[in-house]
């Protein structure tokens, strides 16, 4: 068989699932966001799901996308673009697309990216909306970008970032850490948990109490940690990092662990972080 002939039974094969990829029409759309730090997309039970984001925290953005639908009557595959239209009018490009198979006799499909970053300039606060579609429009939703209450009441103080990172005995000097989200538990010791502050406009010197702990996915509680933010006028920014763990490796169990972080008894954080 030459080429040609090759090619043109090819095309023909490819032309029936692009045309039901055109005239696919789902009979419910729902559109999820949640926070998304980088790297794979999130497994679907690791998923938080909200409309309302800290501007100063969130990294990325991704977008899920479920779709329902009569019995499909052959598999297909959709591309699945979405869009952001932003306070300003402005709008962006999501960074990745959505490929989602369609298996036949399917009535029920899944699928995620990440698709939105804070970028150069950070995120606008305000009302963000966002718009997914294949060769016809999917659906819509809209989500709130915003910094958040200030931590005190009597200064402007809010939570810009947290991240881990190995450390010893001592703390890891600020210029010397390796930030991570995934540590080897054939390798960790203490794995440092890191809390960077904001406060524009501060006048007046201080200390903040901040109480740490990681719960593994067991329920085990490793420890209570303890640490001071110090305020030192004119900085309008800062970090403070406490260490947690064992001086041997091979002491961390295998898993998921959350870190919740309080300030004078409130949560002002609940991060992840898995040993492999």
């Amino acid at each position: 068989m030459n080429a040609a002939l090759r090619g043109l039974i090819l095309t023909g094969s490819l032309v029936p699932t692009v045309l039901q990829a055109q005239t696919f029409k789902p009979t419910e759309v729902t559109l999820r966001l949640y926070q998304q730090a980088g790297g794979s997309v999130l497994p679907e039970e690791q998923r938080v799901y909200t409309w309302y984001f800290n501007s100063l925290r969130t990294r990325f953005l991704g977008v899920e996308v479920t779709l329902e639908y009569a019995a499909a009557s052959a598999a297909l595959f959709l591309d699945i673009t979405c869009k952001m239209t932003r306070p300003d009018g402005s709008v962006i490009d999501g960074i990745w697309h959505i490929g989602m198979r369609i298996p036949a006799g399917s009535t029920h499909a899944v699928g995620a990216n990440t698709m939105f970053g804070a970028g150069k300039s950070g995120w606008q606060t305000g009302i963000h909306k966002v718009t997914c579609a294949t060769a016809q429009p999917l659906g819509e939703t809209s989500f709130q970008m915003s910094p958040g209450p200030s931590l005190l009441a009597s200064t402007e103080l809010r939570l810009q970032d947290v991240q881990f990172f190995p450390t010893g005995s001592k703390v890891t000097p600020l210029a010397e850490r390796q930030y991570l989200d995934r540590f080897s538990s054939a390798e960790a010791t203490r794995i440092g948990i890191e809390l960077s502050f904001v406060h524009p406009g501060l006048t007046q010197a201080g200390e903040v109490p901040i109480d740490c702990y990681y719960l593994a996915s067991t329920g085990r509680v490793l420890g209570i940690l303890s640490l001071t933010y110090k305020l030192t006028p004119p900085a309008t920014s800062g970090t403070a990092a406490i260490g947690l763990g064992w001086d041997q490796p091979g002491k961390w169990s295998k898993g998921t662990y959350l870190a919740i972080c309080q300030m004078h008894g409130r949560p002002i954080s609940v991060d992840r972080f898995t040993v492999w």
